[in-house]
């Protein structure tokens, strides 16, 4: 279930008014904001919840007034508006052809289903079985956000107790310059949180990634032990090279298992990072190059998106020289050898700024020391696609940005230890930020890393992927 709660955490570029709506899954890589809803109450696509009466045509599984029944069920108060204002049939609502509704575990959901209905079974093993422990929850986290928030909080490795209030904040620009912190004062690592935690408490040999190659034949999956040890090898290169505590690294990688990695090796030692989607143009890298000034640019020497190749290692070339005219040059060029796309020999090259991945990363040690931030230090900068003009930078700092991205995907998502979780999205983007990197990892999640394009090679794809991965 989707909670709509006071939360530590900015959301960018959705577009949706997320205390409105109840959401469901849907096609695509949007999974922050169509989460899969698991509750006893109906899910419907985003939109006025008055479509979900007016539209709704019984499929021999449920009828209209079973619906409706179900939907009074809801007592909110003031708490849930949206919730509230369902149990009211619409005016001029009509019995509108075309739509289907199916109970899961009574019978199975297809995409001619548009509205499922959980089980009383399903329900019962949800996380949030039900909407009373929804509001539940819902109402501590509005009347008492500080116990709410610092009680989950408490779950992830602190160094240091954050001092002061949980959450200190100002809206009114007429008091001041707008401010939001959480957990001021607390020292925390998310990279640690992700990866040694996990670790310790004993999921070093469960897998943290599976890897699944754009082509058929190339695959791969790496365990939590695994991961840390590779994290660790890239955050002690970055080290070597002069990459310290709050340096920004941009990151333009295909969705290989070493965008994560990638990621997690700057939170590792402080270090910002900003991830550029690998569809970019060389003139959009520029700019997002200009305006963070990175020490370093981890990259790839090419990339196969479905039938067609694409030269990363050329595009950040142009992108280089283009930032280099407008005053700000990167030295190191740290370059992923992707030789079932590209060859080393066919790569242009630049001495002394170009550097191979795989000759150095792997001569590093293992370990390597946690720099312990403040919540508010800053964990990542990510740019918005500039489609309406300049892209603009928005800063994500850590703790919070922590404790809700874990939060939301347990729930959101209803995880259970046994699922193998795969959200589409690129980490170019903030849902592959949040549930593909930090949310199922901070959960100690096993998800699946897809290098393509899902509409490549249509329902094959599916059915390549998910016979390779273990049974619940």
């Amino acid at each position: 279930m989707m909670l709509s709660l006071y939360s530590p955490s900015n959301w960018t570029g959705t577009g949706i008014d997320r205390s409105t709506h109840i959401y469901t899954s849907c096609s695509g890589s949007n999974h922050h904001s169509n989460p899969i809803v698991r509750n006893q109450c109906c899910s419907a696509r985003v939109g006025d919840p008055g479509r979900i009466y007016s539209r709704f045509r019984e499929k021999g599984r449920r009828d209209f007034a079973a619906v409706h029944r179900k939907m009074k069920s809801f007592t909110t108060r003031n708490h849930l508006r949206h919730v509230e204002s369902m149990k009211i049939l619409p005016s001029g609502a009509v019995n509108i052809p075309h739509l289907n509704a199916v109970i899961l575990g009574e019978a199975i959901a297809s995409e001619e289903d548009d509205l499922v209905f959980p089980s009383d079974d399903f329900s019962r093993q949800a996380l949030v079985p039900n909407p009373s422990k929804y509001l539940e929850m819902y109402k501590r986290s509005v009347e008492d956000p500080a116990g709410f928030w610092s009680e989950i909080a408490s779950q992830f490795h602190w160094k240091q107790q954050w001092e002061g209030p949980v959450v200190s904040e100002n809206l009114d620009v007429g008091k001041g310059a707008v401010n939001i912190e959480w957990f001021k004062g607390g020292i925390t690592n998310i990279c640690y949180n992700c990866l040694d935690r996990n670790v310790q408490i004993g999921n070093g040999d469960k897998i943290a990634l599976y890897w699944e190659g754009n082509d058929p034949g190339f695959d791969g999956s790496l365990t939590y032990s695994q991961l840390l040890e590779k994290v660790c090898q890239l955050a002690n290169y970055l080290k070597d090279v002069g990459v310290k505590k709050g340096d920004a690294v941009v990151i333009y990688l295909p969705m290989l298992m070493d965008l994560p990695m990638a990621m997690l090796a700057c939170a590792r030692i402080g270090a910002m990072h900003s991830v550029v989607f690998a569809g970019f143009s060389a003139e959009s890298l520029a700019q997002r190059i200009l305006d963070c000034k990175p020490k370093v640019i981890l990259t790839c020497n090419a990339v196969r998106r479905g039938a067609k190749v694409i030269g990363l290692k050329d595009i950040v070339d142009a992108a280089l020289i283009e930032s280099a005219k407008n005053g700000v040059s990167v030295d190191i060029c740290l370059t992923y050898e992707n030789h079932s796309v590209m060859k080393r020999e066919d790569t242009n090259w630049k001495e002394r700024r170009d550097i191979w991945w795989q000759d150095v990363v792997p001569k590093y040690p293992t370990t390597c020391d946690v720099e312990w931030v403040d919540a508010e230090d800053p964990l990542f900068l990510l740019y918005t696609s500039g489609s309406t003009g300049k892209p603009k930078g928005v800063l994500h700092t850590t703790g919070g940005y922590m404790v809700y991205t874990a939060t939301t995907f347990k729930y959101a998502f209803d995880y259970k230890p046994s699922d193998v979780y795969w959200c589409t999205a690129d980490c170019g983007w903030i849902t592959g930020h949040s549930y593909v990197t930090y949310g199922p990892l901070l959960n100690g999640a096993s998800c699946l890393v897809f290098e393509g394009v899902i509409t490549f090679v249509s329902s094959s794809l599916f059915r390549r992927i998910f016979p390779s991965l273990p049974s619940a």
